[in-house]
């Protein structure tokens, strides 16, 4: 086993991650999807990716509602989970959101939950906006759901401690350096582990602009999964924007 393993590569990979994070379940992405279809125009049988699909819950929907769908993550404990639902229109598979995605494929892509920010560099994390460009036919959709940096840079360190199925964990949450900081520690019965995330910050403006550099045009910006107006202390940042079409 690789002794240099980023964060992002062992802590989703536990099944610790799933428990902290067990409020976020199939009907929060239920409801948040129904909202999102009042926005995008996808009909039955267009092509979606879902990118940093984890077990699968957006994804698994998505193909309930007609859509064929793909989904990638880097977890191959996820991806494990999530081939449990796998079907004729439903399928998942080990990625790197940096690496190909595809060429022109995608009707769709959503990328939901903070999936996005994970890497060391500028550079890196927006790699992930020109490999989803790219794997978008001309015309395709981005839906793209992040922290809001403008409310979360506000807060001050912050520690919880929570026991949830025996299981007791002590997080900390504090910003340094353009990105947000949380260390997790994880008591089960004797065994201790520590875990750690690490998001960087992008304001909404530093995001469209990377977005329309790269050939986006954005249809809409939201503040929260309810799609409310978007404003500097709203949780989230949700843009919807769709690859324009080059008719040079």
């Amino acid at each position: 086993m690789r002794e240099d393993k980023k964060w992002f590569e062992s802590w989703f990979d536990t099944p610790y991650y799933h428990l902290l994070y067990q409020n976020r379940n199939e009907q929060e992405a239920r409801d948040f999807l129904d909202k999102l279809f009042g926005y995008v125009a996808l009909k039955k049988g267009d092509q979606v990716l879902d990118l940093a699909c984890g077990k699968g819950r957006h994804a698994v929907y998505m193909a309930e509602k007609g859509l064929d769908v793909t989904g990638f993550d880097l977890s191959p404990a996820n991806i494990s989970e999530a081939n449990k639902s796998a079907h004729e229109h439903l399928h998942f598979f080990i990625r790197d959101m940096r690496e190909d995605l595809g060429k022109e494929e995608f009707d769709a892509v959503f990328n939901l939950f903070t999936g996005f920010g994970y890497f060391e560099s500028d550079e890196e994390n927006f790699s992930v906006f020109k490999r989803i460009h790219e794997a978008l036919k001309p015309g395709g959709l981005f839906i793209f759901d992040y922290l809001n940096a403008e409310c979360t840079t506000l807060l001050t360190e912050q520690e919880t401690r929570q026991t949830i199925e025996g299981i007791k964990f002590i997080t900390r949450k504090t910003i340094s350096n353009k990105k947000v900081i949380k260390e997790i520690d994880v008591t089960d019965g004797v065994k201790k582990f520590h875990f750690q995330e690490e998001v960087t910050l992008y304001k909404k403006e530093e995001i469209e602009d990377a977005l329309t550099t790269l050939g986006f045009q954005k249809i809409g910006c939201f503040g929260d999964y309810s799609l409310d107006a978007y404003h500097p202390q709203s949780p989230r940042l949700v843009i919807l924007c769709e690859k324009q079409i080059n008719i040079f």
